[in-house]
């Protein structure tokens, strides 16, 4: 699957308001940043699809200057969510699990899930009996950001 040059950004195009043009998105944190850019007023359709890139690069660089200190120069290719109130570490992409193994011991890690770039799914553990729990949470979070960001 191709990968869209044009992540939150969608064309409008209505001849009943005579209104064209790309319109930007940026969600973070529950809240919507959006802007216009018509095409009379920046220079046609493509100089105002530049200038919609341009302004969703520049709103996602600040998301990851909050999220992660100094914004890298390029964006990752991978979902940006780094908070997530619906699984049970708040983290997208790390897993706390508690597994049975087979001699009835109990095997308690931080699962980091993500996706190469090729599609396919991945995953790695961290032991909370080899690290602690802090440290294994630790390194969970690190090896997660740091695959958001290969490309």
């Amino acid at each position: 699957m191709k990968k869209s040059a044009n992540k939150g950004i969608s064309r409008i195009e209505s001849e009943d308001s005579h209104t064209y043009g790309w319109y930007v998105r940026v969600r973070y944190n529950g809240k919507v940043k959006s802007k216009f850019f018509s095409d009379r007023k920046n220079g046609g359709v493509a100089q105002a699809l530049n200038k919609a890139r341009r302004f969703y690069k520049k709103e996602m660089q600040k998301i990851l200057k909050k999220t992660h200190g100094e914004a890298p120069e390029k964006l990752p290719n991978r979902i940006l969510v780094t908070k997530n109130k619906n699984n049970n570490t708040g983290v997208v992409g790390v897993q706390k699990i508690e597994r049975q193994n087979t001699g009835g011991s109990v095997y308690k890690a931080y699962r980091v899930c993500w996706t190469e770039k090729t599609g396919k799914a991945k995953t790695k553990f961290f032991s909370i009996a080899k690290f602690g729990e802090k440290e294994a949470f630790r390194m969970a979070c690190e090896f997660r950001k740091q695959r958001l960001f290969e490309a």
